[in-house]
């Protein structure tokens, strides 16, 4: 189909606005709208039919080398779709607009401006990030990002191809995912993006924070939850186990790791049926090894049971003993 010009409409960003923790930082600049266009405040449509695209970043602590992050920031420089190898540009910052992506877990919007609607199909989300101003900050120190593209990239359950990423700039990285963003053949008015942190940041030899960026990305009214418990066999808690969601034909719907008490929240799911399996020693798409603490089971993976997830509900699973 050809690209239609698209109306002006409210961009809301699911993210922290406020001041990050352990010295990070919070930018509050509205994204640029395009020469000639008025800018508002607020989910309000300024002109013509459109629809509010509303995109979630956000992601629970990881585990990365022998830190547990404070804050992940990362500046981003636009929001864009793509609609069959178009990319239609929905928000562009005058300055990078700077997102701690844990401290927004709980889904409500912060509106940082206005941007522009594309109100064809769209295939899929695309994030512009600036490099210098990306950076991992675990209590006073702040650990810069460098950004591998490898498209090939994927974890030991299969998760990441469906992210892309190249370097069109010099110090800009484009992340691009992919994903079914229709609902009953029309499009999605909003988007939830998860950055997911676990599969996308390790540490390499040199002591150094890389990234292949790994995002899974649902419409939001699609979107559900699985929250459950991973255990062994005297009913103590799994610390550090990867948890993944595979759908019928064995793809990767998204993936988390266990905590302390051995919780885990699955989150940025499309309502459907899934099967929970629990790795033990996962290599998630950036190659980092996770282990986790505490099972006993021996065994790499644990399948765990397969739950039903409902559109903007949470899941509870039954309690998966490793």
């Amino acid at each position: 189909m050809s690209l239609r010009t698209p109306p002006i409409a409210a961009l809301v960003l699911l993210a922290a606005l406020t001041a990050c923790s352990g010295g990070g930082t919070a930018s509050h600049l509205a994204p640029a709208a395009p020469a000639g266009q008025s800018q508002k405040h607020g989910q309000e449509v300024i002109g013509g039919i459109g629809g509010l695209l509303a995109i979630l970043l956000c992601d629970a602590p990881p585990r990365i080398g022998n830190i547990t992050p404070t804050a992940i920031n990362l500046a981003v420089d636009s929001v864009a779709v793509v609609s069959n190898g178009q990319t239609v540009t929905i928000a562009q910052y005058p300055q990078p607009y700077i997102v701690n992506v844990l401290e927004q877990q709980n889904g409500n919007a912060a509106d940082i401006g206005i941007g522009q609607y594309f109100s064809g199909a769209y295939q899929a989300v695309q994030f512009t990030f600036d490099v210098a101003h990306s950076q991992v900050v675990n209590g006073s120190t702040n650990y810069p990002i460098s950004f591998l593209p490898n498209n090939a990239a994927q974890s030991s359950a299969g998760a990441g191809p469906t992210t892309t990423s190249s370097q069109p700039t010099p110090g800009k990285v484009t992340v691009t995912v992919a994903g079914n963003f229709s609902i009953g053949g029309d499009p999605a008015a909003s988007i939830q993006a998860d950055f997911n942190a676990l599969e996308s940041l390790a540490f390499n030899s040199n002591g150094q924070i890389v990234s292949r960026p790994t995002l899974f990305a649902v419409p939001a009214s699609q979107a559900g939850k699985v929250d459950g418990v991973v255990t062994n066999s005297s009913g103590s808690p799994v610390s550090g186990a990867t948890v993944v969601a595979l759908d019928a034909n064995g793809n990767v719907a998204n993936t988390t790791s266990t905590d302390s008490t051995g919780a885990y929240d699955l989150h940025t799911i499309s309502a459907g049926n899934y099967t929970i399996v629990v790795y033990n020693s996962y290599t998630t798409a950036t190659g980092q090894t996770v282990t986790a603490t505490g099972n006993s089971n021996a065994a790499q993976s644990v399948n765990g049971p397969s739950v039903t997830v409902n559109a903007q509900e949470t899941t509870q699973a039954p309690v998966i003993q490793d």
